[in-house]
């Protein structure tokens, strides 16, 4: 009886546990035009720009986003606003803008990249949708170097 007690309370748990996580991101904000892919992911098709929140959970080591890696041939050098990175995925075919952000005292990367087949959208563009995504979320990206 008391197995089965136990059982269910943690099962309970890990349910909570499991909502509250999905919940997270739920009140994120992103500009009209945007649609929702799954919670972190968002998408215009219009302007061929998506944006991924990238949690440690789902990545690993973030700082893994912030680094050189030529055996995957992922480039990243600084950007033009405090604390954002320019990146190159030669293998995935894709160029964005990232930063670090601590949202509910969790760090998360926020990825802002062209999803378009011809790679027509600027980098200019990338950080004007970063910079809005800031703005509607109260955001400041901090430096990666806090994650040692």
């Amino acid at each position: 009886m008391k197995i089965a007690k136990i059982s269910i309370a943690l099962l309970i748990l890990i349910c909570a546990i499991g909502i509250v996580s999905a919940v997270e991101l739920s009140d994120f904000k992103v500009a009209d035009g945007y649609t929702t892919l799954s919670n972190g992911s968002y998408n215009n098709a219009d302007e061929t720009i998506a944006i991924d929140i990238i949690s440690e959970k789902e990545m690993g080591d973030l700082d893994d986003e912030f680094e050189n890696d030529r055996d995957v041939k992922y480039t990243v050098e600084p950007g033009k606003l405090n604390n954002t990175f320019n990146f190159t995925d030669e293998v995935n075919d894709m160029t964005g803008v990232c930063e670090l952000v601590k949202i509910n005292d969790t760090n998360y990367v926020i990825e802002v990249w062209d999803c378009s087949v011809s790679g027509n959208t600027t980098l200019d563009n990338l950080y004007d949708s970063l910079e809005e995504v800031n703005k509607l979320n109260n955001l400041e990206p901090i430096d990666p170097a806090t994650l040692d």
